[in-house]
């Protein structure tokens, strides 16, 4: 994988290679830490029998057919994507699953009616989304009163990765960072839910570690990166070999560590 992860997910279905994407959201999905914080927003939500719930930027749709057999019998999932290939890939694998749909939609410009669901989750998105205000906002719009609304994202300035030479650790970290449209939305999610109106609204930090370096680098793409500030000219090549060389020699002696933070949102529209 490259860092084209970073940028690429704003538009999948433009990109050379589908695999590099949907293997990454396979890889998340059979990370332990990501499977339980997904459980988790299932709770929030309320999946329960009978609820409709839309799943924004649903992927590959796993989570989408989780939450499905939770709100069966009676309930339904729509799951929505801007790319046509994970609908696509999404109807493919879960087909057979009851209570369950998904369509290409404009996450900015939903085409439901207000007040239609009883629950919205959006998990990891909004991160590729420049302009996430109307995301959220579309999506309070078409929540009934008293419905809720989820979202899990990074804040990907706590990434964090232990390495000698800080200054140039600084650079490749927010050079990541900075790689994302929304690269701070994670700690911008509690102003936006208050800001489209939305009352009780709680935050949860959750936090992984990473000691295993092969992992780190799909999930983060520090050599991807550093090879890119040194190609630019941005930092010294000498000095970019040696850090990734840093990070290879504490692997090798069981010493790698990284970590970085995400934050579980939850929010309520009012029923006024």
């Amino acid at each position: 994988m490259n860092d084209d992860l970073a940028s690429g997910f704003r538009d999948v279905d433009r990109a050379a290679d589908f695999a590099v994407f949907s293997g990454c959201l396979d890889l998340v999905d059979s990370i332990p830490f990501f499977a339980a914080c997904k459980r988790e927003s299932y709770g929030l939500l309320g999946a329960g029998p009978g609820r409709r719930v839309l799943d924004v930027g649903c992927g590959l749709g796993g989570d989408a057919a989780a939450i499905a057999g939770l709100v069966a019998p009676g309930g339904e999932v729509v799951g929505i994507d801007a790319s046509r290939e994970m609908i696509e890939a999404a109807r493919a694998r879960y087909a057979g699953v009851e209570c369950l749909s998904f369509d290409v939609a404009d996450a900015a410009a939903l085409t439901f009616d207000d007040a239609s669901f009883d629950a919205c989750r959006i998990d990891r998105v909004l991160q590729h989304v420049a302009d996430p205000a109307p995301v959220i906002r579309e999506m309070v719009r078409v929540l009934r009163p008293g419905g809720v609304l989820v979202a899990y994202d990074n804040d990907w300035e706590t990434l964090t990765v232990d390495a000698p030479d800080r200054r140039l650790t600084r650079t490749v970290l927010n050079a990541w960072c900075d790689r994302f449209p929304s690269g701070w939305i994670g700690r911008r999610l509690v102003p936006l839910f208050l800001d489209a109106g939305l009352r009780d609204v709680v935050a949860t930090p959750r936090t992984l570690v990473l000691q295993d370096l092969e992992v780190a680098d799909r999930l983060y793409c520090f050599f991807a990166t550093v090879e890119r500030l040194a190609t630019a000219g941005t930092v010294d090549r000498k000095a970019a070999d040696a850090w990734a060389q840093a990070l290879r020699d504490a692997s090798a002696s069981g010493r790698f560590f990284c970590s970085y933070t995400g934050f579980l949102v939850r929010g309520v529209k009012s029923a006024d």
